[in-house]
């Protein structure tokens, strides 16, 4: 059987797959390996040309933009490997991390599943989450109740230091068990979220390790280089990514249940109408016309009544394909 199975998806991205598999061929000589490209409706010809480098690849159409959960399913479908690896598109080896990772996890029988650090281009540490404690993020706190909202939702501490709550699926590799008796990634998720929502599940079946001397490039917006200008515009009111957000709120009903969910979709329904009271009476007190500059807080409201359109359906689990059209 061979030995690890890399599955990596395409969403336009042929010349970082070409860049990414040029870095798994240098670092990668101690285990042996297939590579199943995954593609969601490329325009061009994105096939032949990475064919072009790589004949041997394993290339499966989707057919439509499916997302990253259920083109991931489908290479693990056909995957040959003892080791699934999920790999971006947009990263890159600079050391034999999947050589390392296969080791570890060949002598660490209590793990489900290994990952990698993360890093920029220049090699500096990047912070990535991998405990569901992130959830904290989801909710507006003026600062002297953060504090509370840390206590109601603290850290889990594992007394193993590799061990996380969750793997990003940047890079994952998780034993073939670990597929065959979980079905994989939920496929109502588009895209984002349904890591975390696998994470909860593999747990189940085993540790999740992310191995210190493990690391990997990742350089992300590759598929969609316009959102990390797009980033750069947040504030704290606007810093939620519609298709990030609502994957995370079908992730919090699905894990945390309905009157955790529930709750954070009032405290953001309440919060659009301070939030223009706020706005407001400052403009009053600058002696500025009232309704002046109401950016933000339009766009917060616009924001929360896309989630709220999927409101019902994510409070009742009616079976959805989480897609911001």
């Amino acid at each position: 059987m061979i030995d690890v199975s890399v599955i990596i998806v395409n969403y336009r991205t042929p010349e970082l797959i070409v860049d990414c598999i040029k870095t798994i061929k240098q670092y990668t000589t101690r285990v042996s390996y297939e590579i199943i490209i995954v593609d969601n409706q490329s325009k061009g010809d994105d096939e032949s040309y990475v064919k072009s480098f790589f004949p041997e690849v394993r290339w499966i159409p989707m057919g439509y933009n499916s997302g990253f959960g259920r083109a991931n399913n489908l290479g693990m479908k056909n995957a040959q490997g003892r080791y699934l690896l999920l790999l971006n598109s947009d990263t890159k080896l600079f050391e034999p991390v999947i050589d390392k990772c296969v080791a570890h996890l060949d002598n660490r029988t209590d793990a489900i599943a290994g990952g990698a650090y993360q890093y920029y281009p220049d090699l500096t540490p990047r912070a990535f989450y991998h405990t569901f404690t992130f959830r904290r993020d989801f909710w507006i706190t003026p600062p002297p109740f953060r504090k509370y909202l840390n206590k109601l939702i603290p850290y889990t501490h594992y007394n193993d230091p590799e061990q996380v709550d969750y793997i990003a699926a940047a890079f994952l590799m998780v034993r073939r068990e670990g597929f065959e008796k979980t079905g994989g990634f939920d496929e109502e998720f588009f895209l984002y979220g349904e890591d975390t929502e696998w994470g909860y599940r593999l747990g189940k079946l085993g540790k999740q390790l992310v191995f210190k001397d493990c690391g990997i490039i990742h350089e992300e917006w590759g598929s969609k280089p316009e959102r990390y200008e797009e980033a750069q515009k947040y504030t704290y009111f606007n810093r939620f990514d519609e298709q990030i957000q609502l994957s995370n709120l079908v992730w919090i009903r699905k894990q945390f249940g309905a009157l955790h969910y529930f709750l954070l979709m009032l405290h953001y329904w309440l919060w659009v109408p301070v939030f223009f009271l706020m706005k407001i009476s400052f403009n009053i007190l600058k002696l500025k016309n009232p309704l002046n500059d109401l950016y933000n807080q339009k766009r917060f409201a616009s924001t929360i009544s896309t989630f709220s359109q999927y409101f019902w359906r994510i409070l009742f689990k009616k079976p959805t394909f989480y897609k911001i059209k």
